[in-house]
């Protein structure tokens, strides 16, 4: 099933419910982005100019996992050097039975040039869609997430931003959280670390360099060892961090 598909896919049983109008929404949003950025790609693959040497840059994955006993990454998109399109899919994604999705979709697009004052004029857009999703046996789920990173430079001004980035029924440790979360929202996993979820971070001056990472669900593994208490009395445990899992990432930057 390609990813156009994913509107029909998540929330299609029942009624239209709050809740699916939102993911139908997500798919929206997802769909058109992609079709921009092809539409972009096509419209705006001039030749670079000479005397610009540094390209837009974009990169996208769905999952991408990091611990002692399992690693891997899937679905994963990187704008080429001298720009154009580039994509991924993956039907269904399980590693190491910590993380799980289906239907992830990977995209980056960029191109670049100067104006004819000779201020850099570039875009760049990555998006990374998943269905399904499930990480830590359940831990968290979310029946659809979108992340979008798009950055442009035009006029001597560089800016970029999130918008179109989206959590379908996210649950965490069974808590339903809202489809509207803020930036950087951290949640505790008792006993297993905490989640960043809309985690956005930002590069560049904002006039000749933009920048911005955008992971939909982060989760830090930590544990705490040593520690207890003895004759001469009790010392606290040291918190480690053990690994990561981030679901739904994508990034774009120019200058």
């Amino acid at each position: 099933m390609t990813n156009y598909a994913f509107s029909e896919t998540i929330g299609s049983a029942g009624a239209l419910k709050k809740e699916d109008c939102m993911k139908k929404r997500v798919a929206t949003t997802a769909g058109s982005a992609m079709g921009l950025l092809v539409l972009g790609m096509l419209s705006a693959a001039l030749p670079w100019a000479q005397a610009w040497a540094q390209a837009p840059a974009a990169q996208s994955f769905g999952v991408a996992v990091n611990t002692p006993t399992a690693s891997g990454t899937s679905a994963v998109a990187v704008l080429p050097a001298d720009g154009g399109l580039a994509s991924d899919n993956a039907p269904s994604v399980n590693v190491g039975g910590l993380a799980g999705a289906e239907n992830a979709f990977a995209m980056a697009s960029g191109a670049g040039d100067l104006d004819p004052g000779g201020t850099p004029d570039a875009t760049a857009v990555s998006s990374s869609t998943l269905e399904s999703v499930t990480l830590l046996n359940g831990l968290i789920t979310a029946d659809g997430v979108v992340a979008l990173a798009s950055s442009a430079a035009k006029g001597g001004m560089a800016s970029s931003n999130a918008e179109g980035s989206q959590l379908a029924n996210l649950v965490v440790n069974g808590v339903a959280i809202t489809s509207d979360v803020a930036p950087n929202t951290r949640v505790a996993l008792p006993g297993v670390g905490y989640a960043v979820l809309n985690e956005q971070s930002f590069t560049g001056d904002g006039v000749t360099s933009s920048g911005i990472t955008v992971n939909m669900i982060h989760v830090v593994l930590q544990t705490v060892s040593g520690g207890g208490c003895g004759l001469l009395g009790c010392l606290p445990g040291v918190l480690t961090t053990t690994g990561e899992i981030i679901v739904g990432s994508a990034t774009s930057s120019v200058q």
